[in-house]
């Protein structure tokens, strides 16, 4: 207990925390994907922002069969395009592209209820892909120092 109270919280996040800025694409599914990588990279102490992160994500969907055969369900992945740039000397650092696992929904006669439900595939999907590229962002950064 006393070697985690000898250290203030400021310490502990200054030594792992780095500032990033984060651009996307205007769209719903990029603005909700940039506040899902701002809780990722939030650091309150260091407001200068050493890097920037352009980002951005797209879905595709395609018909796949069930287990049985029988029912059509939709087949989603999310892409992720990135590139993350030094703002000091303008360097790109890192690029490149991530690519989720399919995810499937179900199928329904209704077309609100099939809508609805790939919304909240894709909410799911931008949920894990944000945090995927936080950890790549993450490791990337921790090699330069």
């Amino acid at each position: 207990m006393s070697g985690c109270s000898s250290h203030s919280l400021k310490k502990i996040t200054d030594e792992s925390g780095f500032s990033i800025e984060i651009e996307t694409n205007d769209d719903k599914y990029n603005i909700l994907f940039k506040e899902d990588l701002k809780r990722f990279f939030s650091n309150k102490f260091n407001s200068y922002k050493k890097y920037k992160l352009n980002t951005t994500i797209k879905f595709q969907s395609s018909n796949t069969l069930s287990v049985s055969g029988t029912n059509v369900l939709k087949s989603t992945k999310a892409k992720i395009n990135y590139y993350l740039r030094n703002n000091e000397t303008n360097d790109i650092i890192d690029s490149g592209s991530i690519t989720t696992f399919p995810a499937l929904s179900s199928s329904s006669s209704s077309l609100y209820t099939q809508q609805k439900s790939i919304d909240h595939i894709k909410e799911r999907l931008i949920k894990s892909s944000a945090k995927s590229l936080y950890m790549r962002i993450k490791i990337i950064i921790s090699k330069l120092s």
